[in-house]
């Protein structure tokens, strides 16, 4: 994950989730986390990055996974209450190769 997204989403997560600072213990780190359609519209404008394929898990939690024109991508775990966060982001995303590219060999 490059440290500007990090930092982005991180940011993302601070503002929607602002608590009062000084009256919270310290807790374990959890993922940033934020409103689902602010997320998906700073990735879209950071990053250019678009939905490529989606899964719904059992316990009913979206997983989308979006890429950009330059190789970024991220993951995202949405829960029904429309709270997306990220599991994971990177560089060099490589698609999958379709069966119709090897007919022509």
């Amino acid at each position: 994950m490059t440290l500007i997204k990090f930092l982005m989403i991180a940011g993302l997560a601070s503002v929607a989730l602002a608590p009062p600072a000084l009256a919270q213990q310290p807790v374990p780190r959890e993922p940033p986390c934020a409103e689902r359609t602010h997320v998906i519209g700073k990735l879209q404008e950071t990053f250019g990055e678009r939905m490529v394929g989606s899964g719904l898990a059992e316990s009913g939690v979206l997983f989308e996974l979006y890429v950009g024109p330059a190789g970024t991508w991220t993951l995202l775990a949405t829960t029904p209450g429309g709270v997306s966060c990220l599991v994971g982001a990177g560089e060099a995303w490589e698609p999958r190769p379709t069966p119709d590219m090897y007919v022509a060999r």
